[in-house]
């Protein structure tokens, strides 16, 4: 009895149930988030500029004063979080935890901006 293509390819590559996940694999799928979190980052820097500048009555240098801090500060408190992550939480508890958080956020912002 002859063997298929599909049969030999089967037996060529074997199911490994204990196979690691992650690794050098996961690097492009990393750095393309990143850059495109970098990208809506920089585009939203000129509209919160003008959002500031028209709603609260900042000056321009105020608002990118306001802005920079903004942005270091989230730079800075993504390091902390993933040493906490990493150290003492682990991905299963921490992860649920800042999708919350992101939401309130976004939902908080929305409603602010929404009602002026």
């Amino acid at each position: 009895m002859e063997n298929t293509i599909a049969e030999e390819t089967m037996v060529l590559i074997p199911k490994d149930k204990d196979q690691k996940r992650g690794g050098l694999r996961t690097m492009p799928l990393i750095i393309v988030n990143e850059a495109f979190e970098r990208v809506a980052s920089y585009g939203l820097m000129p509209n919160m500029i003008f959002y500031l500048m028209n709603n609260y009555r900042l000056e321009a240098a105020n608002g990118s004063t306001i802005l920079f801090l903004w942005s270091a500060m989230s730079n800075r408190l993504s390091i902390f979080g993933a040493f906490l992550s990493d150290s003492f939480m682990g991905r299963i508890i921490l992860e649920p935890s800042w999708d919350d958080s992101s939401l309130v956020n976004c939902h908080d912002t929305t409603t602010t901006t929404s009602t002026l």
